[in-house]
């Protein structure tokens, strides 16, 4: 030490030290919570308002057919890239088929659509498809994903949710109709508070289609209740799914504590919570030992549907009646075999004629519950002095419900409004019922332009599924774990397009689909591309992608010519594969196998059932929900091969397909293969692929059907499963 050198006493440098530490740690802990829960803080894209934005120019202004080919081309000329080519009219017209409807074209429409020399043949097969009623059964698929659609409740016993189907159906009217997104938003938030009350005269009567559409709310598994700890579940999980499916926010993060990555602080979810404290579950219907909450009436409001539900119910009913007497008339010979001196029992034969027939009677009776003009909705409580009045809601300390905290008022999240004012509530002129409009004020302002979020969230939402990834990689959540989006001006002036045609979902399918940026092959190989984007975020090519499921399933229907078209109505169920029945637990009450047409149905109508998906659906990874889901797996295994090649569906319809091929070509070989191509591939059979099927086809024994093998090797193609 220098002699000059200064020093502290030890103890005193022990205090400062501690004293900085302290203050350093005070400092940074009252930055975090500025951070998290500041009113007065400089809002950053995603939670900025939407401006006009002008697409940018670009060099090669020859290959931009709309705005979105301007933002595309001007990020990869920044980058020295160059779009791919622009796919063939073949990929193209199979490729708008399975995107629009889910189902690939046949050869009459695949050669009209190769055939038409119109320069405006692609927008105009864009409408044909938008216009198509199947275009809704395609895309309820992705919204009932995120909705957490099932036909059960999850849960010991997974109880049946006899009503959900008809949230289902309104989903697949919504798409076809290009329903508003707004509205759309609305009435699955506060459906039954839409209509304004201005006198002092009753509450009007909620509306059937609203009515349904609430089933949004109610759709998360639920299990008996446990009184306050299950009402905070309840109401938590509904704030957290509105926020994610809506709002693109993982809200539900800040349950606990302050989100740990963005600006969500605690409070917000509790603000967020208190939107629905009032909602209102009927009570559960007397002998519903799961106790999940009744339903409210919602008459059919469909064309034709009271009709469809009042014959479809007559028949029912004489078939139950038909079943009841088979099992009154068995147990009647047994019990006189009782008390005979041979004390006879059935024999084995009747014993399981019996058993089915009383499983008959308990499906007829699920399908005449299903069949009544109810739907599993909620309502807003109607107050003092019939109901509870607004309960206070407090922030629960560490998310714990019997752990209350400072109270808080309803309010939109901070990090979107820019405050923590409370929301205003517009009540009655009379304020007689003070409980009602709390959602209403949540969904107007959700479906408002001053909240940037819904359509930001939606058009990305859009992107995702048509591309196989959005511009936000992540589309139930925007903030910081996102990454970003990789074209943010874009997606701004989508949604600015979005909100301007009044929301309509169909116009911006039109904006993609007709663009030079969708159109490209994905067949195109760059190694500079490669190199400096090898994920494709820059969209230089298209990228190929498996069909979902419910896609692979349907299609092969299609080919064998054995898909049911009728849409809408009650659940199906398909066969299950051999000896599963009897091994699901609780399946006696529920999997009615439907071995007709009625079980060959579009996979959006099969039975969601929680505790069970069908095999065949799993494969390909589509997993009944639990919770919101915004995006699929797309996963590779041999346990798909082994469904397509050797499952009984699949051999099945390989045979019905074979069947349809001899019809329509005759008993030429080298025709029928080229129509087997063309009908399951959308091309004819390259010269060494006719030459390898007639090779297998002269070699197979299978039961004397040579084209049968042929079909199912067209099947088990990766060319049928995945779009180009």
């Amino acid at each position: 030490m220098n002699r000059g050198q200064k020093t502290f006493p030890r103890g005193r440098t022990s205090a400062v030290a501690i004293l900085v530490c302290f203050f350093v740690a005070s400092l940074l802990a009252t930055l975090l919570r500025a951070d998290s829960s500041s009113t007065k803080s400089v809002a950053a894209w995603p939670f900025t308002l939407l401006t006009e934005i002008t697409p940018p120019q670009v060099r090669h202004a020859g290959w931009v057919t709309n705005g979105i080919d301007r933002f595309i081309r001007a990020a990869l000329e920044q980058k020295g890239l160059s779009p791919a080519p622009a796919a063939s009219a073949r990929t193209l017209v199979r490729r708008l088929y399975f995107d629009l409807i889910g189902l690939p074209p046949s050869p009459a429409e695949t050669d009209a659509f190769v055939n038409d020399s119109d320069p405006r043949a692609h927008e105009k097969l864009v409408d044909k498809l938008l216009a198509d009623s199947r275009y809704g059964e395609r895309w309820s698929r992705f919204w009932l994903d995120l909705a957490r659609y099932a036909d059960t409740a999850g849960y010991e016993g997974d109880p049946d949710l006899p009503h959900a189907w008809r949230y289902r159906d309104y989903v697949i009217d919504a798409f076809n109709q290009d329903k508003p997104y707004d509205q759309f938003v609305i009435e699955q938030i506060a459906g039954d508070e839409t209509e304004e009350i201005m006198g002092a005269g009753d509450l009007p009567g909620s509306k059937p289609e609203p009515t349904v559409a609430l089933t949004f709310l109610r759709l998360a598994p639920f299990t008996e209740p446990r009184g306050d700890a299950s009402r905070h579940e309840l109401l938590s999980e509904m704030t957290s799914t509105v926020s994610s499916v809506f709002l693109g926010l993982t809200v539900g993060c800040a349950q606990c504590h302050h989100h740990k990555y963005d600006r969500i602080p605690t409070s917000d979810f509790y603000r967020l919570k208190a939107f629905f404290s009032t909602v209102q579950l009927e009570r559960p219907l007397p002998g519903d030992i799961y106790q999940i909450g009744g339903p409210l009436p919602a008459a059919f409001y469909r064309k034709g549907e009271k009709e469809w539900a009042t014959q479809l119910a007559e028949q029912r009913n004489v078939d139950l009646g038909e079943a009841r007497s088979l099992v009154a008339a068995l147990e009647k010979v047994e019990d006189a075999g009782k008390k005979s001196a041979a004390k006879i029992l059935l024999t084995a034969e009747q014993r399981a004629q019996r058993d089915k027939a009383k499983t008959r009677v308990r499906l007829l009776e699920q399908d005449l519950k299903r069949l009544q003009p109810v739907a599993m909705s909620l309502r807003h409580s109607y107050g003092p002095p019939f109901e509870p009045g607004v309960p206070e809601t407090r922030v629960l300390i560490r998310g714990e419900w019997d752990k209350p905290g400072e109270v808080v008022e309803p309010g939109f999240p901070s990090v979107i409004a820019g405050h923590q004012d409370p929301a205003p509530i517009r009540l009655d002129p009379f304020k007689r019922w003070p409980t009602r409009s709390r959602r209403l004020a949540l969904a107007q302002w959700i479906a408002s332009t001053n909240n940037p979020m819904t359509a930001r969230v939606m058009v990305n939402r859009l992107w995702d599924w048509h591309f196989g990834r959005g511009l936000v990689a992540t589309p139930s959540d925007f903030g910081k774990l996102s990454g970003g989006a990789s074209h943010p001006e874009l997606i701004d002036w989508m949604a600015r397009r979005f909100i301007d045609s009044n929301w309509s979902v169909k116009a911006m399918h039109r904006l993609i689909l007709n663009s030079a940026t969708y159109r490209q092959s994905s067949r195109h190989h760059d190694l500079k591309a490669e190199a400096a984007d090898p994920e494709n975020t820059l969209l230089w090519h298209f990228r190929s992608r498996r069909l979902e499921a419910e896609a692979v399933r349907d299609s092969v229907l299609v080919v064998s010519g054995r898909l049911n078209p009728e849409q809408f109505g009650l659940p199906i169920f398909p066969p299950l594969p051999d000896g599963l029945a009897e091994e699901v637990k609780y399946d006696n009450s529920k999997w009615a196998t439907q071995d007709g047409a009625e079980g060959r149905k579009r996979s959006i109508y099969i039975y969601q059932q929680r505790s069970m998906t069908m095999p065949l659906m799993q494969t390909f990874d589509s997993v009944v929900c639990d919770g919101t889901r915004d995006r699929r797996q797309a996963s590779v295994t041999p346990l798909q091969a082994l469904a397509m090649y050797n499952g009984r569906f699949a051999n099945e319809e390989a045979t019905h397909f074979a069947a349809r091929v001899r019809k329509e070509a005759g008993d030429s070989a080298a025709t029928q293969i080229q129509l087997a191509f063309r009908i399951a591939l959308g091309r004819v059979p390259a010269p060494d692929e006719s030459e390898r099927m007639r090779a297998l086809m002269k070699s197979s024994v299978e039961g004397g059907d040579a084209l049968a093998p042929v079909c199912r090797v067209l099947l088990n193609a990766n060319e049928f499963v995945y779009v180009e």
